[in-house]
């Protein structure tokens, strides 16, 4: 996914300093008569790359998309929802226990981010649990659904992702037998998912972090019966409630609007499992 280009770009960054800069000191050294012994050389030059690649991963998990004032009033709740937090996640409880969903955050994305479209979920009858992620990168955990669906009993279990928490959950649908549904949010799967497994794929037409070629790549490791929904005038960002995302274009539709499409799409999927 886009979001980690940065960060490999400041590794490469870091190691190109690191033995070019110790290149250098031994270069002048050199011609001042004294020498580095190869070993202590290449010694030097990965400790001082690592040593830069550590502060480059600092500064860049340091730098994250917080959530805003509507998310925030979405994490206290309704009357209709009830929002706890438990181990490892946030518990958006509706009126209905039939169906539930566990939602794998973007990247960098704080997870509260996502509460408004949890919310609508939960309060239309599909109870959500949005996972907290180590270091805001999904990835790092695609597992973590575990953590809720081992202590709760559903008839219909749904994961979703939105962009690299796409990736993370599609990875949990390959690898488990417990998934009937799987909705991918400006995302595409890395494994091969199961036709057991009901796919819902939505994006929004004014996309700008999506990688288009990798998504139609990704295309051959969904079911035949996949749906696809192209949210007209939506973006990147507009799935969750943290602002203007790096990249991404400008949405000629609003956030609420776009999450509305974006919730009855997924309770039509659930109808359709049911």
């Amino acid at each position: 996914m886009k979001q980690i280009i940065p960060l490999i770009i400041a590794y490469a960054a870091a190691f190109a300093a690191g033995f070019g800069g110790l290149a250098l000191l031994r270069y002048f050294l050199k011609k001042r008569g004294k020498k580095i012994r190869l070993f202590a050389y290449i010694a030097l030059s990965l400790l001082l790359s690592l040593t830069l690649c550590l502060g480059a991963t600092a500064v860049y998990l340091s730098i994250h998309y917080s959530p805003d004032a509507a998310a925030e009033k979405a994490l206290k709740g309704s009357d209709r929802v009830e929002v706890t937090h438990i181990d490892g996640a946030y518990f958006f409880d509706g009126p209905s226990d039939d169906a539930a969903l566990v939602f794998y955050p973007g990247a960098k994305v704080d997870a509260e981010a996502y509460a408004p479209l949890l919310s609508r979920l939960a309060e239309d009858g599909i109870d959500c649990f949005l996972l907290e992620m180590p270091f805001r990168l999904a990835i790092l955990d695609t597992n973590a659904a575990d953590k809720v669906l081992d202590k709760y009993d559903y008839g219909c279990v749904m994961v979703s992702g939105h962009s690299m928490g796409g990736v993370a959950a599609s990875n949990y649908a390959a690898e488990h037998g417990n998934v009937d549904g799987l909705v991918l949010l400006a995302s595409y799967p890395s494994k091969e998912i199961g036709g057991s497994v009901s796919v819902l794929s939505i994006y929004g037409s004014r996309d700008g972090v999506l990688d288009s070629g990798a998504y139609s790549s990704a295309k051959s490791k969904l079911p035949d019966n996949s749906a696809e929904l192209v949210i007209e005038g939506g973006n990147h960002a507009q799935f969750g409630n943290y602002g203007k995302q790096f990249g991404d274009n400008d949405a000629d539709i609003s956030a609420e609007e776009q999450q509305r499409q974006t919730a009855e799409a997924i309770l039509a999927l659930k109808i359709r499992i049911a």
